[in-house]
């Protein structure tokens, strides 16, 4: 591990004897970063370490974009199939307007979903947060050692490609179940979860 990887990670996670605490610091991105600076989430305790922020991996976005290129492409393809739309140039401005608009549209709404549907792995538990709209959001957490068993799924042709899964937590809680979609690193994100239950059983963290 480089000096700058030792010094990303807290003093007290680099003592410990676990695999975790080295993987966790490789290839860190917006969709997987580890130990993130100054970062707070509601209900967050102040002696809590926010180890682990998970989005949806970037691939996710890139359909979204496909469709809204897609969007931008139909005013051109009228104007292929249908000659009188280059007579009208008022209309078919108008239409671009509109396809724009549209196409814009979906890219916000994917980039908002994207950047505040998170799921945060600290040291005495897991939070999902769900963003469904800006007066829609629901929040799921379950504290370490109430969770039961973790496991991953990797799915088809771009689940393996992309190193993208699901990773689902079974708690004793009143949520029997929390459910980690399309992120990256699945298997590492369960082996920190189990490398995490096990410090917490012995009390080391």
């Amino acid at each position: 591990m480089s000096k700058k990887n030792i010094n990303h990670i807290p003093k007290k996670f680099r003592d410990l004897d676990k695999s975790f605490v080295g993987n966790i610091v490789k290839d860190n991105n917006s969709s997987f970063n580890s130990f993130p600076k100054g970062m707070k989430f509601y209900g967050k305790e102040s002696n809590e370490e926010i180890i682990l922020v998970i989005r949806s991996h970037w691939i996710v976005l890139a359909f979204q974009v496909f469709f809204a290129l897609i969007v931008l492409l139909i005013p051109f393809l009228f104007l292929l199939v249908f000659e009188s739309f280059s007579v009208n140039i008022p209309f078919f401005i108008s239409i671009v307007i509109t396809a724009f608009i549209i196409a814009i549209s979906i890219l916000t709404n994917a980039i908002v979903k994207w950047f505040y549907n998170v799921s945060i792995i600290t040291n005495q538990r897991v939070v999902d947060l769900d963003f469904i709209s800006i007066m829609s959001h629901s929040m799921s957490e379950a504290q370490l050692d109430r969770i039961e068993d973790v496991t991953h799924k990797q799915v088809g042709i771009f689940g393996s490609l992309f190193d993208i899964g699901s990773v689902y937590i079974q708690t004793a809680g009143a949520k029997s179940e929390i459910e980690f979609h399309n992120i990256p690193r699945p298997r590492d994100v369960q082996d920190i979860l189990v490398d995490l239950l096990e410090l917490k059983k012995k009390r080391k963290i």
